[in-house]
């Protein structure tokens, strides 16, 4: 009898632990590269010079970190440009700014529907679920070292993210 417990046991065990390897896989497995360069969100882009968001954006306050600054635009909560080394490594688009008509270079700006972007984008992209902003869809060029995320709430777009994944880990 004891055998036969230990077998099932191993045996949902086994199970389990393929389950639960499926699911890293998908959450973070290759995808196939949608080309994001010369990409951006508005006239920035990533690996720019800091420079250029005083240039273009010269409403922003910027708060300074130990390893990074952050430019923002209003609040922290709004549109947000983090650098690292004097150079862009993440753009976030969280609420629309007056009299701004941000989008990315794709036309694609808050308010776009899943079928604009795949329309734009391809649907080469991964689909994950965040407790921070719900579900995302990712897209990844391997040769830029970029991902072009968008919130996805109502098949419309409510956040877009794109960041240098060498040089920035974005905490979603």
């Amino acid at each position: 009898m004891t055998k036969r417990w230990i077998l099932i046991i191993s045996l949902i065990i086994l199970v389990a632990l393929l389950v639960a390897g499926f699911i890293w896989f998908k959450n973070n497995g290759p995808i196939k590269d949608t080309s994001l360069k010369d990409d951006g969100i508005g006239r920035l882009a990533i690996g720019m010079d800091e420079e250029h968001i005083r240039h273009y954006y010269p409403e922003f306050a910027i708060s300074h970190g130990k390893k990074n600054n952050i430019y923002y635009y209003n609040d922290e909560d709004s549109f947000i440009v983090t650098t690292k080394n004097k150079k862009i490594v993440c753009i976030e688009l969280r609420n629309e700014i007056p009299n701004q008509k941000l989008t990315t270079k794709k036309n694609i700006t808050l308010g776009s529907s899943l079928n604009e972007v795949e329309k734009a984008y391809g649907k080469n992209y991964r689909k994950k679920s965040t407790e921070r902003y719900g579900n995302l869809i990712e897209f990844q060029d391997s040769k830029t070292n970029q991902k072009l995320v968008f919130g996805v709430f109502d098949n419309k777009v409510n956040v877009i993210i794109f960041y240098d994944y060498e040089e920035f880990e974005y905490q979603f």
